[in-house]
């Protein structure tokens, strides 16, 4: 974890660079959206910074550096298909060039000579805290061939100590749990309504959160382990309490394609007001009524980059139904949903193998993806039933979708498009829009982001969903401060039911190395009771996180 500057002015959009940590670490932690890869950070973080790097080498990033962080149209602009295949030689480089360990004795006396090390490891950590490895003092890396004198790697020692727990060290602890790297978050979560609820729900929802993370990555870089347990507790609704695998997958990597067997997250998409083309995963809208958490997806991933673009292969072998507030809380509907009686079209019921195929590529400032998934869908449809209670019931579908987004300029262009097929209904559906980003607004640097988005349904007013004719406003601040602070307001405009709107924000701060806080909330205002929002009219919300990394 990198401590936030007191030279805010100076270092204002830049990242310093700490002992041990990697580039692959610190492009997985700036990385601007999911809809840009690892490498494609890499190797903008690179061109951004060459005299961070020693003799010009993405291998040899030096710690103390402070580089200069891009923002998604730099990150964008990098050739997807290129930016991996650098990132394949800098590895193969690497492995290439590992250096070989010995204890040399200095002449005349009985210190030990601590020799240079050329190399820092390019871990392919995607996420987490830098872990500090320190090697034993007696016990340094001597290079194949001798280093100059006057190299860079003699004047910051904490380079060689990356790679101190190599195997090859004869004092190194070479047990598989010395090089497992771990995070852990705690979030503590207030959420604040103005009103009681439609059914005399409390006001104030407490709840607490813990995220960790265990990450672990063979010597040659090939085969990485990730587990990421997820639990949370809330005070008021039980249906809240979740015990969660977020990730817990085996990696292999090879040579333009890769293997994940296990838990993981997808995410698809561009545009920011909906996700239509984001199938992969079950949604937790208990955590957020947008739809953008999710729950952890058993599947093999199968991906594919060759020149023409990236294939990505999916079986979904068990499904994770939604879950629902209970009677104590908030965001619900009039009546409740029996989450323990659900319906299936498939006589598999969750054991139903679903698969997916996407297909995506760049051309310049272009990006494309074409998606197909066929499967149990993740929205399921509400059924009365004699005990006045609504049982979900969840039939199969098909969904051909394409999301894509141009970046001309300060403006990025935006849209997603489906079309669903099941035994309940048929439609189309797109979100398209633009963000048109002013860089500098005024002395102290900040970036102010313009959003405007359309939302389409072929449903109409008979969607059960929002955002059948609807217009999306919204503007995104970035004050490029050191403590990376950002603000978020959207607002959603019902086309056809002038009464009807909603509207959120966000907002988050570090307040240290250690603390950050979130300031979230939602807003709902409709006269209609044939809509969606009519039933939310008294669950606006306000709620503050406090989260504390270790």
């Amino acid at each position: 974890m990198w401590t936030a500057s007191t030279h805010a002015d100076e270092h204002a959009g830049k990242r310093q660079v700490q002992p041990g940590e990697t580039l692959w670490r610190i492009a997985s932690e700036v990385r601007p959206s999911d809809d840009v890869s690892i490498a494609q950070v890499m190797q903008a973080l690179f061109e951004l910074n060459p005299d961070a790097f020693l003799q010009q080498d993405i291998n040899q990033l030096q710690h103390g550096q402070w580089l200069i962080v891009p923002d998604y149209e730099q990150v964008a602009r990098q050739n997807a298909t290129e930016a991996l295949q650098r990132a394949s030689e800098a590895r193969t480089s690497l492995q290439r060039a590992e250096p070989q360990w010995s204890m040399t004795v200095q002449s005349g006396s009985d210190a030990l000579e601590e020799q240079q090390n050329l190399l820092l490891a390019s871990s392919d950590t995607t996420r987490g805290l830098a872990a500090n490895m320190a090697g034993p003092e007696q016990l340094t890396p001597s290079p194949v061939e001798p280093a100059p004198e006057t190299n860079v790697a003699a004047e910051n020692p904490a380079r060689s100590a990356s790679s101190a727990n190599s195997p090859a060290s004869p004092e190194a602890d070479n047990s598989l749990w010395s090089d497992i790297e771990w995070y852990s978050q705690v979030n503590l979560m207030q959420r604040a309504f103005p009103q009681r609820g439609l059914q005399q729900q409390s006001q104030w929802h407490q709840s607490v959160s813990l995220e960790m993370e265990w990450y672990w990555q063979s010597d040659d870089r090939s085969h990485t382990v990730v587990v990421a347990p997820y639990l949370r507790w809330d005070q008021q609704d039980s249906n809240r309490h979740l015990v969660d695998l977020a990730e817990a997958y085996w990696l292999y990597y090879g040579s333009g394609w890769e293997v994940r067997t296990g838990v993981n997250k997808v995410f698809w998409g561009a545009v920011e007001s909906q996700r239509l083309v984001d199938i992969i995963n079950q949604r937790d809208l208990l955590d957020r009524p947008d739809g953008e958490s999710k729950l952890g997806q058993p599947m093999v991933q199968l991906s594919l980059i060759r020149d023409f673009g990236t294939i990505q292969a999916y079986l979904l072998p068990y499904f994770r139904e939604r879950a629902f507030a209970g009677s104590d809380g908030r965001l619900r509907l009039p009546q409740l949903v029996d989450t323990d009686r659900p319906a299936y079209e498939s006589s598999r019921e969750r054991r139903h193998l679903d698969w997916a195929l996407r297909w995506s590529q760049q051309f310049s400032g272009l990006d494309l993806g074409v998606s197909f998934f066929q499967g149990t869908s993740r929205e399921p449809a509400l059924v009365p039933s004699s005990e006045e209670l609504l049982i979900p019931f969840y039939p199969q579908m098909k969904q051909l979708g394409l999301d894509g987004q141009w970046i001309l300029g300060s403006w990025l262009w935006k849209i997603e498009a489906v079309y669903r097929d099941s035994q309940i209904e048929d439609y189309a559906a797109f979100t398209s829009g633009f963000e048109y980003t002013q860089i500098g607004i005024n002395e102290r640097f900040w970036d102010l982001g313009w959003l405007v988005e359309y939302q389409y349904d072929s449903r109409g007013l008979e969607a059960n969903a929002i955002g059948q004719n609807d217009l999306f406003v919204g503007w995104r601040l970035a004050l490029n401060d050191a403590a990376g602070s950002e603000i978020l307001l959207g607002v959603i405009q019902d086309l056809d039911r002038s009464s009807s709107r909603s509207a959120y924000l966000e907002a988050s701060t570090r307040l240290s190395d250690r603390f950050r806080l979130r300031l979230d909330g939602w807003f709902f205002d409709s006269k209609d009771p044939e809509d969606l929002l009519y039933w939310l009219r008294k669950d606006d919300y306000i709620q503050l996180t406090l989260e504390y990394y270790f």
